[in-house]
């Protein structure tokens, strides 16, 4: 499929008419802003982006998933210095009961188009934040993260209520959210008998995204550094 764009903003009602803002990349006709969508039925994959992190840094993952038959929405909320995790894992489980609630309305960009089946996903911190949203709502069918980081309130202790099918990916180089401390203590908690763990030797924690100066200039004052570049990654 090509890849259409749109920007959104969305309220919820349920916290105060919070406006959840979202830019949203889905299978469309043709490549472009506000295009046509194709016909069919596509998953959607809700995605949060890391700290002092935005959405574009995540192009990479937009262009290889939704050429295949995803809807993929990135909050565009959080962005500031002082996050809190738990209203961007609830902005998470929120965008994935409104994309479906757009797939009802017929005067939607979205309508007919939306399957059932959702996931939760993200990166670094909205890795975590992932983790949160799919304790949040139940009805998301699947977790699928990036060097998640564990969160305040626990993403970890979240983890151990989840028995959805999950995937973890690791960095085994990523000296920002260091598997030991992070990803491994959440993949040992979730309680799905469908779950897999992933390392990439020598891999990262900001090479799980495209290239991003807030993320690189943290990386850089740690160690260890990455044995392979990017492209390898």
């Amino acid at each position: 499929y090509a890849v259409g764009h749109r920007t959104a903003s969305f309220v919820d009602a349920a916290r105060s008419n919070r406006a959840v803002s979202a830019e949203i990349y889905y299978p469309a006709t043709v490549a472009g802003d506000n295009v046509a969508a194709a016909a069919g039925s596509f998953p959607v994959l809700v995605f949060g982006h890391g700290f002092v992190m935005t959405w574009s840094a995540y192009e990479p993952v937009w262009e290889a998933l939704v050429p295949d038959g995803f809807i993929m929405v990135f909050p565009t909320t959080e962005t500031g210095f002082s996050p809190s995790h738990s209203n961007f894992g609830r902005d998470i489980a929120f965008l994935v009961a409104q994309m479906r609630a757009e797939n009802g309305n017929s005067a939607s960009p979205y309508f007919g188009i939306v399957a059932p089946q959702a996931a939760a996903m993200g990166h670094s911190m909205g890795g975590g934040a992932a983790f949160l949203a799919a304790e949040f709502d139940t009805s998301i069918t699947a977790l699928a993260t990036l060097a998640p980081a564990v969160t305040n309130p626990s993403s970890t202790t979240a983890a151990a209520n989840l028995r959805l099918p999950s995937l973890v990916l690791a960095g085994g180089n990523d000296c920002v959210t260091p598997p030991a401390q992070h990803q491994i203590p959440m993949y040992t908690a979730l309680a799905s008998d469908c779950k897999h763990y992933a390392s990439i030797d020598g891999g990262s924690h900001c090479q799980f995204a495209g290239s991003n100066f807030n993320c690189n200039f943290g990386e850089a004052t740690r160690s260890p550094s990455p044995t392979i570049n990017a492209a390898h990654a």
